[in-house]
């Protein structure tokens, strides 16, 4: 008879702390709980919120302190895809035979997987888990599903149907408009453009011209001071006269390529009483070691 009314009054503590805890926003049992060593419940504060707004995860947990340790439970509570909006917070009390944990979450529907696109989205949270080990050395687990939770979006597609909004003003800009049409730019730029290749392959042509004529100078001219030299040689021993005109002409091819030794030549072709052989041989020898030919 003492135990009947004990059981009786255990019954009685966990039904109305669940009903008082989880409010009116968790399902009611059907009748009289049993005693059970763990009970779960989960629910949401409000059952139904619009996208951006504050709904309160909520879970019960109830423990037979004499079957089960309180301290020992864990539990998993998982509200995505909601967003958590700050830390959860616990709170532990005891009523009589029952130790009761509650776990609350503040969280918000900010993501697109909760997004309604159709005016209500029912949303379904992953299941609850808790385990607490047991007084005779086994653990006890329960897995309990979250209520659905109701989301409504703030503007859906029927909103924005046939939705054409009107301006004060046009913001379309005018046509562009130009003094030379750009086709015919374009083409007066190519045009320039070959006429500019053209003046450039003139240009390279004369250049090239140029360095033709100044080889063909320089050779020419080594050639006459080769001439010069090899008549200086062979008027060494030819007769005086033959000696000054050697070197008269020696003299002329080298007044444009070594002043110095042009008015040695000049003045050596009027010596007198005549150039010396071993003076224009000399002379001839340092015209070759100097002046390139």
């Amino acid at each position: 008879m003492t135990r009947a009314v004990v059981a009786v009054g255990v019954v009685a503590a966990a039904a109305v702390a669940a009903v008082l805890l989880i409010g009116q926003n968790a399902p009611a049992p059907a009748g009289p709980a049993p005693v059970a060593p763990l009970s779960v419940q989960a629910g949401f504060d409000p059952p139904t919120v619009t996208f951006g707004d504050r709904v309160d995860a909520r879970v019960v947990v109830l423990m037979n302190r004499a079957a089960v340790r309180p301290s020992t439970l864990k539990l998993a509570a998982d509200v995505a895809p909601l967003t958590q909006l700050a830390a959860p917070r616990t709170t532990r009390t005891t009523q009589g035979p029952l130790a009761v944990v509650t776990y609350e979450v503040p969280a918000a529907c900010l993501s697109d997987g909760c997004v309604a696109r159709t005016g209500d989205l029912p949303l379904h949270l992953p299941r609850v888990t808790a385990a607490v080990a047991g007084r005779s050395g086994r653990a006890v687990h329960l897995a309990v599903a979250w209520p659905v939770l109701h989301v409504h979006g703030r503007v859906n597609a029927d909103d924005l149907a046939g939705s054409s909004p009107r301006f004060r003003g046009d913001a379309t800009p005018q046509p562009p408009t130009y003094r030379v049409p750009p086709a015919r730019l374009a083409e007066l730029l190519d045009g320039l453009a070959v006429l500019l290749v053209l003046a450039g392959v003139a240009v390279a042509a004369v250049e090239v011209r140029r360095l033709a004529e100044r080889r063909r100078g320089r050779a020419a001219a080594g050639g006459e001071l080769a001439r010069a030299l090899r008549l200086a040689h062979e008027a060494e021993s030819r007769p005086a006269p033959d000696r000054r005109r050697a070197l008269g002409l020696l003299a002329r091819v080298l007044e444009g390529r070594d002043r110095r030794l042009a008015s040695a030549a000049s003045d050596l072709a009027w010596a007198r009483p005549h150039p010396g052989t071993e003076a224009v041989s000399s002379l001839v020898s340092e015209v070759e070691q100097e002046v390139p030919s």
